[in-house]
């Protein structure tokens, strides 16, 4: 058995947790991070040139496919489009990349499983399924959706975690099919709570997935569901489309409105999916806000709660609006009927739906064309925002 002493040790090598990594090595605190399986690469394979640039991410040289937008489809399948680089990116490439810089800024990477969490004189203690132990002044908890390790310690990490959309996405492979030149999403009944979506990939590849909250976690059905509905909105576009291969199946959650609740104790931060932060290129943005934060308080030997909770303050200041605005808009759509978001595409067919500037102007923008199409709509949205 071995005893290691580091100041931050981040556990898991989520996005976000490779972004903590490398923030916290950087700022010369000795960090680890530990992984139970290093070789499992991320579920999370578009992005938006817009939310890459907001994080400092360039993420071009690992583009397999680039689409010039997103079209939204209503249930009845009326469109709206709007005009938006994006990236379908290679995952394992991605991923090692952001694992090698964490390794190239000086952390030190542990394939193991930790299996108990405890607070001890020097600060916490992690036992790890190899028999070592890490000591650490500050613990970052950046294992996902799924992880227990904060929440062992009396933390509710977030706001709603009834309203994490649970996940299933498939690989398909059909010929000309990854060539198409925007991502999809597909709102209403067909995945509840938030889309469903069709991404290209390039070539013959692409991805089909449903996100639904507030219907349990196997949402098999509901992908059967739009895979049949894709299948025949593509009649005519591709020969014997009905033969669609479906290769990879990947099941996972996303905190999308969840909204992050108490991420930060003494000793102890969360980061990434398991703090309610959602989306790659915003995750690893917030890993990095969190893992700066660790390092710096760890070289001052300071891991009081008052001390780390300036990673929380700056979280809020910076990206905390955005998920703000997102919850109650999901929530406003949860509300609505298959009919009514029929309604309100017809109402903002022809309308310029993404305009330049900052957040609050957009937002603003968004309003009045709703609340041009729709007025009933803004009372429901103004509500939801004040419930977050």
């Amino acid at each position: 058995m071995r005893r290691m002493k580091f100041d931050v040790a981040v556990v898991g090598a989520s996005p976000a947790g490779l972004s903590a990594a490398a923030g916290s090595a950087r700022t010369g605190a000795r960090t680890v991070l530990v992984d139970r399986n290093l070789a499992l690469v991320p579920n999370a394979n578009t992005i938006f040139d817009g939310m890459a640039s907001a994080a400092s991410l360039n993420v071009d040289q690992f583009s397999i496919h680039q689409v010039r937008g997103m079209r939204l489809v209503s249930p009845s399948g009326h469109i709206l489009e709007i005009d938006a680089r994006g990236h379908f990116l290679d995952r394992k490439r991605f991923y090692a990349h952001y694992l090698n810089s964490a390794a190239s800024c000086g952390a030190e990477i542990v394939e193991s499983e930790v299996r108990s969490v405890s607070r001890s004189a020097d600060g916490i203690e992690l036992s790890l399924s190899s028999g070592d132990v890490i000591d650490a002044m500050i613990v970052i908890d950046a294992g996902g959706v799924d992880s227990r390790l904060a929440s062992s310690m009396g933390f509710k990490t977030m706001r709603h975690p009834e309203d994490i959309a649970w996940a299933l996405e498939v690989d398909v492979r059909h010929p000309g099919i990854g060539e198409e030149d925007r991502f999809e999403y597909w709102v209403g009944s067909t995945a509840p709570g938030w889309k469903a979506t069709f991404s290209p990939a390039g070539d013959e590849m692409a991805t089909l997935g449903v996100f639904v909250r507030r219907h349990g976690r196997d949402v098999q059905r509901f992908l059967d569901l739009f895979i049949r509905k894709f299948i025949n909105r593509r009649t005519g576009s591709y020969p014997a489309i009905e033969r669609m291969r479906i290769l990879e199946t990947r099941r996972g959650g996303d905190p999308i409105a969840a909204l992050p609740g108490r991420i930060v104790g003494n000793g102890v931060m969360v980061t990434g999916g398991a703090a309610a932060q959602s989306g790659l290129a915003y995750s690893m943005r917030a890993g990095a806000i969190c893992g700066e934060v660790a390092g710096r308080a760890a070289l001052t030997g300071d891991a009081s709660r008052k001390r780390l909770s300036a990673y929380s303050r700056r979280w809020w200041r910076e990206l905390g609006p955005e998920y703000l605005l997102g919850r109650a808009s999901l929530e406003t759509l949860r509300s609505m009927s298959d009919a009514e978001i029929d309604r309100l595409f017809l109402s903002l067919s022809g309308r310029n739906l993404l305009v330049p500037g900052g957040l609050w102007r957009k937002s603003a923008t968004a309003a009045l064309n709703v609340t041009r199409a729709m007025p009933r709509m803004l009372p429901r949205f103004l509500l939801n925002l004040l419930r977050f």
